[in-house]
């Protein structure tokens, strides 16, 4: 064997383990990656459970449901939030409950909840449409 057939495989050897090393870089930060989003998961599902089980603990108010949509509303801001999750709280449409959304970095639909203080036992709830015979 001849040195330049020596340089050439050793110049090919060196070329396909360094293209191998790229290869399970690559994979090993994709896998990284994947772990990350799904801790972010997991803390969103956390950050939810939470908000659940302080709004469980609060008192009846002996208003309506939009004054305890407002106490909804500032439990839910005071609650403390994970690193790589943005909280968006909006008054429902009907005005009379608390739409929660979680934001995960990198995922393209948002976490969502909807709390209604009626459903917590929150406020009083108009009983019988009043329209029928008694």
């Amino acid at each position: 064997m001849n040195l330049i057939e020596v340089m050439t495989g050793s110049v090919v050897f060196a070329a396909s383990a360094g293209s191998s090393l790229q290869l399970w870089a690559l994979a090993a930060a994709a896998a990284v990656a994947e772990q990350r989003q799904q801790e972010q998961m997991e803390q969103a599902e956390v950050v939810l459970l939470r908000a659940e089980t302080s709004l469980r603990g609060l008192a009846p108010s002996a208003g309506d449901c939009t004054a305890a949509a407002a106490q909804l509303l500032q439990t839910l801001a005071a609650q403390p939030l994970a690193p790589g999750l943005v909280r968006q709280l909006e008054v429902s449409a009907s005005g009379d409950g608390v739409v929660l959304r979680l934001v995960v970095d990198g995922e393209a639909e948002p976490r969502q909840r909807l709390y209604a203080p009626a459903v917590l036992g929150l406020c009083a709830t108009v009983q019988g449409g009043g329209g029928g015979n008694p």
